[in-house]
């Protein structure tokens, strides 16, 4: 008889378990609580410096470097979302540019927003459909800041991480000003903006003779 109870123990005991794990999963649901958290994290892009390189206008283009550009070719590929992390945004708006492969931009004249000569490895270009985005480049090289920038003496001669710079704008949205880093740079631990903002560097992986990575952003709501 004694032999026969054990099964029948065994099962009510674990019964009891999986209701007792079930009712914490769903109160958890229920209030908000940790049991989900983890998985379902939303956190809006962080923002960053526009820097002294910027220039209004770039061209409507989502490959910035031609074939014959020097360095690593990397593709970025990503989804601008709303301040849900759910709902993609279709025409979203990204304006991109960077420094070449040697650590240098296509201008002289940090600060001369509007300085009228040719575009290089810049570029603006919209969302789809699905709110997805690629561009096609090389990986930038790092550059030391230059000396007399107003605002940023300070950092002076201070070498700058790999990165790449973003602006994003949706007519529904608050527009974003940031910049993308890459995990491992040794840079990035000495850098007064990249190393504040882990959650702006991602991983690359290596394809062949490209570098791939994904950057997906989140934009907050205006209204």
């Amino acid at each position: 008889m004694g032999k026969d109870l054990i099964p029948k123990v065994a099962w009510a005991s674990s019964r009891r378990a999986f209701l007792y794990r079930g009712t914490l999963a769903l109160g958890g649901a229920l209030l908000g609580g940790p049991v989900f958290a983890a998985e379902q994290v939303c956190r809006l892009t962080e923002p960053e410096i526009l820097g002294p390189f910027y220039r209004f206008g770039a061209p409507l283009r989502s490959q910035l470097a031609g074939p014959e550009e020097p360095g690593e070719r990397l593709v970025l590929t990503g989804t601008v979302f709303s301040s849900d992390c759910h709902s993609p945004l279709r025409g979203a708006l990204i304006e991109v540019w960077q420094a070449n492969s040697a650590g240098l931009y296509d201008t002289l004249k940090p600060g001369n927003f509007t300085e009228a000569s040719t575009f290089h490895l810049r570029g603006t270009l919209q969302t789809d459909a699905q709110g997805r985005y690629v561009i096609e480049t090389v990986m930038p090289g790092r550059y030391p800041v230059p000396p007399n920038l107003p605002g940023l003496e300070k950092y002076a001669g201070m070498m700058r991480p790999a990165h790449i710079h973003f602006r994003v704008m949706e007519s529904l949205h608050i527009p974003l000003t940031t910049q993308l880093y890459f995990k491992g740079d040794p840079f990035i631990a000495t850098d007064p903006w990249a190393d504040h903002k882990p959650s702006l560097a991602i991983a690359l992986e290596q394809d062949g003779k490209i570098r791939r990575g994904v950057f997906d952003i989140v934009l907050a709501r205006g209204f």
